[in-house]
């Protein structure tokens, strides 16, 4: 629960920097394939355009968070640098060349993560929380689709990804302890 807060407050702080900056810190964005920005591939999920892009990644962000953490804080630290690096580097590499920026790329590689846990694994805690997940999250598919040319669906796409790998592998993992103490 922590680590959540505090990634939380990082990114508000970060947040109210920028804006006293005048947006001077969207300089550190993820910029593809530019190795004079490879800062970004570490600064880009903290940065984001406006209150409102930062205030729906951090309400989805602490949601999806907090039912990964149900599986214990390194589980939650593992799909976030999971998913983090995972996203990063599909973005550097395939991305569109423009600044990207925001929490979506791990908000992504979360609420992925839980729904593919929830499918291989199969207990009925990940099944509800898949179930749920699929009900009140099932619409940011659409994030997939390079609708609007200021939302990155690059980093939603690879953020999922990076969450479906995570997901597989630890629901993989689980069954196979499940099955040595059973």
């Amino acid at each position: 629960m922590k680590l959540i807060g505090f990634v939380c407050l990082l990114c508000i702080v970060v947040h109210i920097i920028n804006i006293a900056m005048r947006g001077a810190l969207n300089d550190y964005g993820l910029l593809p394939r530019h190795i004079t920005h490879i800062t970004g591939l570490v600064a880009y999920p903290f940065l984001h355009g406006s209150w409102s892009h930062l205030i729906s990644n951090l309400i989805s962000f602490s949601v999806l968070a907090f039912l990964v953490a149900r599986s214990g804080s390194a589980r939650l630290i593992a799909v976030i640098v999971i998913t983090w690096a995972v996203s990063s580097i599909g973005v550097w590499l395939f991305g569109r060349t423009s600044f990207h920026i925001g929490l979506s790329g791990i908000v992504y590689g979360l609420w992925a993560y839980l729904i593919t846990y929830a499918f291989i694994f199969r207990s009925i805690k990940s099944i509800v929380i898949g179930v749920i997940v699929m009900f009140f999250y099932g619409s940011m598919v659409w994030g997939f689709l390079p609708v609007h040319q200021w939302i990155s669906f690059e980093s939603h796409l690879f953020g999922a990804l990076a969450g479906i790998l995570a997901g597989f592998r630890f629901a993989r993992r689980d069954k196979s302890k499940q099955i040595e103490v059973g």
